[in-house]
């Protein structure tokens, strides 16, 4: 039985309404030291380090680090990406989620349809289930990078796209960008990305970097530059319960087809300088995937609840059903949605930005098989949720 090499279990407490509103992760391509802590406070947790040589020389991997809030959940990829002039590489991110069917542990990856990415040629075999997966990629232009998705929806068939737009890169100096995409990445729509690099392109200038096999070394903490994610929960299905995600990360080549030695979690030095083509890690001593465990953090009597004022009725509900809520302060994004008790998204209700006011939305119930349901609003900062009887 094979042993996993490193787990983070992030507990979200929600106790108190300002710990289930406080944003401690700041999206800027740098692992701040405020922003590392216990799960339970919103704070990065890490997942994984990289400790040995790398193999595309003055580039590759130092950390992973996972966060969650109520609302949202965050990843670091501490690490310097090669620069466009010496070559066009990528760091990957590979997802499983729960309640999404993908590419089961252990098979080959399929190769997506268009195979414009760097995902595109990846055809190894992963020690976790993945559905999605999110990358950077030097775009062709120096200190301009382009962020790329793949969706597996079983074991022998994927979408990959470029995610950002030509007009709208990612730039290396810690900016971020939001994406706006549909269809099979709608998971990732409205996720923000940014990346911090060195001045000279180099990983040995990154402030987390250490010498290999340093003794006593801590690889990837508090400062080092990197890849930053914000995805958002409800984009995501990851609403209530606690949902666990499993990651990998992996430096590739532009194509996909030439993986480097560095990729976390690891158990032992790479055997070879790299990984080169469609590499196997289910092969490989331990566990290559990484387990972070998020709480619901949706809290039914915080200060959030009272301020949106959530209510459905009549509940249980037959052939239609009003959810009203309110919007204070300022005129504010609202995203409605009905999901079942595991968090799976059923409909979206509302998705606008509405005035300062009482207001409200219709649910169609006869459209809806009978069951139990939640009704979660997101209004600005301020989240609500609750449950609704369908008859």
């Amino acid at each position: 039985m094979k042993i996993s090499t490193l787990a983070a279990f992030g507990a979200l407490s929600v106790a108190s309404a300002f710990g289930a509103r406080a944003q401690t992760v700041t999206v800027d391509g740098i692992l701040n030291a405020n922003e590392i802590g216990a799960a339970s406070a919103g704070k990065y947790v890490v997942l994984g380090t990289y400790p040995y040589a790398h193999g595309f020389g003055d580039a590759g991997l130092l950390s992973l680090y996972a966060a969650n809030s109520a609302t949202k959940i965050y990843l670091f990829l501490g690490g310097t990406l090669q620069p466009y002039k010496d070559g066009t590489n990528s760091f990957q991110i590979y997802l499983s989620v729960p309640g999404l069917t993908g590419a089961p542990t252990g098979t080959a990856l399929p190769s997506p349809m268009s195979g414009a990415t760097s995902f595109g040629k990846m055809n190894g075999k992963l020690d976790q289930a993945a559905q999605l997966g999110i990358a950077i990629h030097t775009n062709g232009t120096t200190g301009q990078y382009q962020v790329e998705g793949v969706s597996y929806t079983s074991a022998t068939v994927a979408t990959d796209q470029v995610l950002t737009a030509a007009a709208s890169p990612v730039v290396d100096t810690g900016a971020p960008i939001t994406l706006a995409v549909s269809g099979a990445f709608a998971p990732f729509n409205g996720a923000r990305v940014a990346y911090r690099n060195t001045t000279d392109g180099k990983i040995q200038s990154n402030p987390g970097y250490a010498a290999p096999g340093t003794a006593g070394a801590v690889y990837g903490a508090a400062g080092t530059y990197g890849l930053e994610i914000e995805i958002d929960r409800t984009a995501l299905g990851i609403l209530v319960g606690t949902p666990v995600l499993n990651l990998f990360a992996l430096q590739n080549n532009g194509g996909g087809d030439y993986a480097s030695s560095d990729y976390i979690p690891n158990a032992v030095a790479p055997a070879a300088p790299n990984l080169a083509k469609n590499p196997d890690f289910t092969t490989i001593a331990g566990t290559q995937s990484a387990m972070f465990t998020l709480a619901t953090a949706l809290a039914t009597k915080t200060v959030d609840e009272a301020a949106v004022a959530l209510s459905v009725f009549p509940n249980p509900a037959t052939g239609r059903a009003v959810v009203a809520y309110r919007v204070l302060g300022k005129a504010a994004a609202v995203r409605i949605v009905l999901t079942d008790l595991l968090g799976r998204q059923v409909r979206v209700l509302e998705s606008n930005t509405k005035p300062v006011g009482l207001q409200s939305t219709v649910l169609d119930a006869g459209a809806v098989t009978a069951g139990i349901y939640l009704v979660r609003a997101q209004v600005g900062e301020q989240a609500a949720v609750r449950k609704l009887v369908v008859e």
